[in-house]
């Protein structure tokens, strides 16, 4: 067991440089080349199907990475952004759901398939869209800031969903799944509000320790004790201490912390790593060097990074591809369902989000489309939905597992080809009018 655990762990790490490389070179996203090898590997029998080890630290990988997407959003954009992106993010998350959900009602899988097709359709991958503006010379303009808010929105919203509709996808019975009682919805409910508060209590009144305007500022009581408390204790405490030589072990030790509680309500730890680094402000990461005040948050934020999409992230993808057995056969039989699941959730991601950018968030049509665009790729959360139902959960089975795989990988494909197409459209080279309406620039 020893050897041949160093032995798959070098051949991993081998097909994570790989991946890292190509992606690198076809400016595509990492995580599709990470699940092709994976696979690839598996089928080629140079990797095993199952490994308990790997598989657990794959599983660190799912928390770094959620963490990670937390730590690098700015809580105040976020705020800023949310009034303007909501709209979009509500209705361009909710049409993709609905294509998810009615395209595997329509192939007569029953309501715990339909429910995860819908959740695994509903989050954007920001990552991929904006090195595909990158690519453009795009990732700077207004439709990009308006895609990374909607997809901040979106990725939130779906963090919620999945906290939701996983515990109720597992209490269902059958294939067909009867609905839970209206008692044990309610738990279900209660559950999640009650860890959104506690970790929303955690985050926005025990965290904060920078007190300068609080003090000035008439408290009860009961605020003065928890100013207090967080004066002394509180997280920046631990990030500086000597010096901030530790700071990212804390920063890890606090994504497990609620990792741990979210698992200890019933909910993936990756939800609660999410909101852990979300609330990491830069203030946390000020220390005196010579009497000046600098940030040291860069180099944390770099440690960070290299452990959810360097290391433990890739070897959660492998390990996720090495779950796609290749089967010619089924192949044949899947692919007129992932050829239809692909364009319902296409045209209907592309008309919802666009729609809702024109008509709730103000944008002009060419913005517009491209925000439409750009919120069709699939990435980390949407394989994390796939990973808790097929492995953990055992509420899809592998014929399913494979029409999502394939589905998202086609989507993923299709972002840098489609932003690429409307380029010229955006940056008015080319006109284009649909039923009246000037959709160029």
């Amino acid at each position: 067991m020893g050897h041949e655990l160093w032995s798959y762990s070098a051949i991993i790490l081998f097909f994570v440089v790989i991946a890292k490389i190509v992606s690198q070179k076809t400016s595509t996203i990492d995580v599709i080349w990470l699940i092709i090898f994976g696979s690839l590997g598996v089928n080629l029998g140079i990797l095993p199907t199952h490994n308990e080890i790997l598989e657990a630290i794959g599983d660190w990988g799912i928390i770094f990475i959620m963490f990670a997407l937390g730590f690098d959003e700015d809580l105040n954009h976020f705020i800023e952004g949310l009034k303007r992106s909501f709209g979009i993010a509500v209705i361009g998350a909710i049409f993709p759901f609905l294509a998810g959900y009615y395209t595997a009602g329509l192939f007569g899988y029953g309501f715990n398939t339909q429910m995860i097709w819908g959740l695994t359709m509903t989050a954007t991958a920001v990552s991929l869209t904006m090195v595909s503006l990158r690519e453009q010379g795009l990732h700077k303009t207004t439709a990009s800031t308006a895609i990374m808010s909607a997809a901040v929105v979106d990725d939130i919203l779906s963090l919620i969903g999945l906290s939701i509709m996983i515990p109720i996808a597992v209490s269902t019975t059958g294939e067909n799944g009867s609905m839970i009682e209206f008692n044990e919805l309610s738990i279900i409910i209660a559950k999640v509000l009650a860890f959104f508060a506690i970790i929303s209590f955690i985050g926005l009144v025990l965290f904060p320790d920078s007190i300068t305007k609080e003090r000035d500022k008439k408290y009860s009581a009961l605020f003065h004790v928890i100013v207090k408390v967080r004066q002394y204790l509180g997280i920046r405490k631990l990030l500086m201490a000597y010096s901030g030589k530790f700071t990212p072990l804390v920063m890890i030790f606090t994504a497990f912390v609620f990792g741990a509680l979210a698992d200890r309500f019933g909910f993936h730890p990756a939800i609660g790593a999410y909101f852990a680094g979300l609330f990491l402000r830069e203030e946390y990461f000020m220390i005196k060097v010579d009497n000046q005040l600098r940030s040291h948050r860069k180099d944390s934020e770099f440690v960070i990074n290299h452990l959810a999409y360097t290391i433990f992230g890739p070897i959660f993808f492998v390990e996720l591809g090495s779950k796609l057995i290749l089967d010619m056969e089924l192949l044949t039989e899947v692919f007129p369902i992932v050829f239809v699941l692909f364009f319902a959730v296409f045209i209907l991601q592309v008309l919802s989000a666009a729609l809702a950018a024109r008509f709730t968030g103000k944008y002009e049509w060419y913005q517009s489309v491209m925000i439409g665009l750009g919120m069709l790729g699939r990435a980390e959360l949407a394989f994390i939905v796939i990973d808790i139902a097929y492995v953990d959960e055992k509420i899809i089975d592998i014929e399913q597992f494979d029409i999502l795989i394939f589905t998202i990988f086609l989507l993923n494909i299709a972002v840098p080809l489609a932003i690429k197409r409307w380029e010229p459209y955006y940056m008015g080279t080319k006109r284009l009018e649909l039923f009246g309406i000037k959709l160029s620039k």
